[in-house]
């Protein structure tokens, strides 16, 4: 499922002149499902503007392709504080909005 990331792993390098670290999965809706099948797809990134203050960005969409090829539109985004707390919560948020898409 989704596991529990801290800040420091989402920040990666960015405190080196890098970039933050990517992380995304996706989380079958069905039993059996093939390629083509409707996933619950996720990304969590830290968000670094040129000018304000970072946050940790978490986003879905339910589809099949990828995030590069995928509606930007049917995405969901939500952001949070860039700290330890904020990614827990980013976490626990898209914990809350798979758990509207999976049937017990």
């Amino acid at each position: 499922m989704i596991p529990e990331l801290t800040f420091e792993y989402l920040l990666g390098a960015v405190p080196i002149w890098g970039k933050p670290n990517t992380y995304f999965g996706s989380v079958a809706l069905k039993e059996n499902s093939g390629v083509f099948d409707d996933q619950f797809r996720y990304r969590l990134t830290v968000i670094v503007p040129e000018e304000g203050d970072k946050e940790v960005s978490a986003l879905y969409y339910i589809g099949w392709q990828s995030y590069d090829n995928a509606d930007k539109e049917q995405m969901t985004e939500k952001r949070f504080s860039a700290d330890d707390d904020g990614a827990a919560a980013a976490c626990a948020w898209l914990r809350e909005e798979l758990a509207k898409y999976t049937i017990e």
